[in-house]
């Protein structure tokens, strides 16, 4: 009996382990832009992959913005559909601890780019310029909007990630917003990743 626990639990394990390893369909399609330029180069899907992860990514940000006022339990039910990793885990953190009365809800255009995917084709960026950004905060306890906001436009990167099981891409995690000013230009600016964060100086300290 003992025996017999145990190689179903193997089995659970390999099944787990061959999801886990599944490898991305379109991991054969990378292409390599801007080879060989130093803080040029990136890997790029295909443009239904691309146009995959805007719409999945656009769906969490809809979700929510949509969910804010929602009770907390049902937030934290269907949040994993839609974030994963680092962000997931703080949203959740948030939710379960029950103490948010105020929360701010930001309404924006969109207008999403798909930049630097991982060489194993799983995650990307997502530079998000946004336009007529409104930030609205509620009282949760009386479902009551007590002011909005006027942020002005800005530009906010997020990492993805594929989730192979879900088969939909989820936010992963919060980059940074961008300098003022950045994507005036016609052409894409360039974005430069770091492996890490420069040394911090004067009245960052």
């Amino acid at each position: 009996m003992v025996w017999a626990l145990v190689f179903v639990l193997l089995v659970v394990i390999m099944v787990m382990a061959l999801n886990n390893s599944e490898p991305i369909p379109w991991l054969g399609k990378l292409k390599r832009l801007h080879a060989g330029v130093a803080h040029r180069a990136e890997w790029m899907a295909p443009e239904e992959v691309v146009a995959q992860v805007r719409r999945d990514y656009l769906a969490a940000v809809d979700w929510l913005h949509a969910s804010a006022m929602d009770d907390p339990s049902q937030m934290y039910a269907q949040a994993s559909r839609y974030l994963d990793g680092v962000y997931l885990r703080r949203l959740q953190t948030l939710l379960a601890s029950g103490s948010q009365r105020f929360t701010g809800v930001l309404r924006a255009d969109h207008q999403v780019q798909v930049r630097h995917f991982s060489e194993d084709g799983r995650r990307c960026l997502v530079i998000d310029c946004q336009t007529q950004r409104r930030m609205a905060t509620y009282d949760r306890r009386h479902d009551l909007r007590l002011h909005t906001q006027d942020l002005g436009d800005g530009a906010v990167v997020y990492q993805m990630v594929y989730d192979v099981n879900d088969q939909r891409w989820k936010i992963e995690a919060y980059v940074q917003e961008l300098p003022a000013g950045w994507g005036v230009a016609k052409s894409p600016q360039r974005v430069r990743l770091l492996l890490q964060p420069p040394t911090a100086s004067g009245r960052d300290n």
